[in-house]
């Protein structure tokens, strides 16, 4: 027996372990997902890669921009956060954030038609 057969019975037993001191609705996700897809001893995700993350810098961008271009300063600024997170959203084909731009654009349009 090769010592990867050695690592890899380990790991497995190792796996099984911790699958079964899981739970059941942690064990039910896991199966949900696929037991043999699940890795329990992958690295955790660095927070950092989030905030620094491309769409990140792009919806900073653009937020920057519409507070230059929308005229509404101050206020608008109130909800940076949120409207940071629609963009964001948006930008990474969040389902949340391209229903609210949807309405907001459907709304716009509703307005204008009333208007003429």
């Amino acid at each position: 027996m090769s010592q990867k057969d050695i690592d890899r019975e380990e790991y497995e037993r190792r796996k099984k372990a911790i699958f079964e001191s899981m739970s059941k609705r942690g064990q039910e996700r896991i199966l949900k997902m696929g037991y043999e897809n699940w890795d329990p001893f992958q690295e955790p995700k660095d927070p950092r890669e989030r905030i620094f993350a491309s769409s990140a810098r792009k919806a900073a961008m653009l937020l920057r921009e519409f507070y230059e271009t929308s005229g509404l300063g101050e206020p608008a600024m109130a909800y940076q956060r949120e409207l940071f997170e629609i963009i964001r959203g948006f930008l990474d084909g969040d389902f949340r954030s391209r229903t609210i731009v949807s309405l907001c654009c459907w709304i716009d349009q509703r307005i204008k038609e009333r208007e003429l």
